[in-house]
């Protein structure tokens, strides 16, 4: 199906160039090239568009409060930013709404790619209403003693940002939105990183400060941090896991971060599906205790996808690396990508595994089946036993 694009600038030059530069891609994409905000709103009642990109700078109406009415009006539409705007107080009022941001001048091969993926994954997640749901996300609640950690830290005047990112990789929703912040131009040019404590480094202790003003950090409702609590323990061993499984691959340390921040966040999209379809949620828990199945056979029966699913397209959404989106996305069948090489996605597999084999009582309906043919396949099968120490080694520490 074609897939419909928005570009709003007020400057026609800049929309020209965009067209131009995207020709190629008239047979994919259906593009219009509007020249302000309320013209957009106007086009998109008309008919609706899969995502919009829009400047920040325009008269009239601006680029975030455009994305904010699309976000009310439009709910499921991507909502991106293109602008060549440095006020810090305009970009940080544009962090809601905005999905990703891109500084002019603009690699239109990137743009180009990053909707590509998004676009695909947005075909993966076929529900209406979840996409609807996980689009006006604006924050991945965090456990509420984090972020009074967090809290208390930014207000002393000895703030470190050692003591910030230790708080910050204990967590699946700050680590998925500094993420978001810095591999988007929010806070200059973006680059492709996966380590949250980079990225709170990037980010700044007076920019944190500020961010936590604007309540980017949420906090799981009380109702609710009892029950997710153990999916805490779950993701961060799981992280470490995962780390220790690349490490003795003797493989490069930036893949061993991939794993680790992909290991952190790859049960993110229970947290958003227990925080946005409560009800719907609570019927798949019950459904995987009646059914003796899995929790994610249980959400393909309520919802027709899984969390898997569910957090990809959340991180897809906010310009993650595409190794950490894989990994989210497949982490229960890697085969459906058919890598050909061990990967962050390999090592989250067999990691979540192995945590729920070495922590049996702790969540028993997410109990998934290590794919050895697949690990046969790429000829590492006889790596289990290794692993599996290492790991265990961990736990013991712990």
């Amino acid at each position: 199906m074609t897939k419909r694009i928005l570009f709003v600038d007020d400057d026609p030059r800049v929309l020209s160039g965009l067209e131009r530069s995207l020709h190629a891609m008239r047979r994919e994409w259906d593009m219009q090239f509007l020249l302000s905000g309320r013209q957009a709103l106007d086009a998109m009642a008309r008919a609706p568009f899969d995502v919009v990109i829009s400047d920040m700078r325009m008269p009239g109406m601006d680029g975030a409060e455009l994305l904010q009415q699309v976000k009310q009006q439009f709910p499921q539409t991507v909502r991106m930013v293109l602008s060549g705007q440095s006020d810090r107080d305009a970009i940080f009022r544009s962090t809601k709404p905005t999905h990703q941001y891109f500084s002019k001048p603009c690699d239109v091969e990137e743009l180009k790619q990053k909707l590509v993926r998004m676009l695909a994954l947005r075909d993966v997640l076929d529900n209406p209403r979840l996409k609807q749901l996980v689009s006006q996300v604006e924050t991945v609640p965090s456990l509420p003693s984090l972020c009074q950690a967090l809290r208390n830290l930014l207000e002393s005047p000895a703030a470190s940002m050692a003591g910030v990112a230790d708080i910050v990789v204990q967590d699946l929703g700050m680590t998925a939105k500094l993420l978001q912040l810095v591999n988007s131009a929010f806070l200059g040019a973006a680059g492709r990183e996966s380590d949250p404590r980079r990225a709170a480094s990037i980010i700044g202790i007076e920019n944190l400060r500020a961010l936590v003003s604007l309540k980017l950090f949420s906090e799981v409702p009380p109702s609710l941090v009892e029950r997710l609590q153990e999916l805490w323990t779950h993701c961060r061993t799981t992280a470490t896991f995962a780390q220790a499984i690349v490490r003795a691959q003797g493989l490069p340390e930036s893949l061993a971060q991939d794993a680790f921040t992909s290991g952190l966040l790859h049960d993110i999209g229970h947290l958003v599906l227990a925080t946005t379809c409560a009800e719907e949620y609570e019927s798949a828990i019950r459904l995987a205790s009646l059914e003796r199945c899995t929790l994610a056979d249980a959400e393909q029966g309520v919802f027709g996808t899984t969390h898997a699913q569910v957090g990809a397209y959340l991180l897809a959404l906010w310009g993650l690396p595409d190794s950490v989106v894989e990994a989210v996305a497949w982490h229960h069948e890697p085969t459906q990508v058919r890598p050909q090489a061990f990967s962050p996605l390999i090592a989250v597999h067999v990691a979540s595994f192995f945590e729920h084999q070495l922590r049996p009582s702790a969540s028993s309906l997410c109990q998934g089946v290590l794919d050895e043919p697949l690990l046969a396949t790429l000829k590492i099968v006889d790596r289990i036993p290794a692993w599996k120490r290492s790991c265990q080694q961990l736990n013991e520490k712990r």
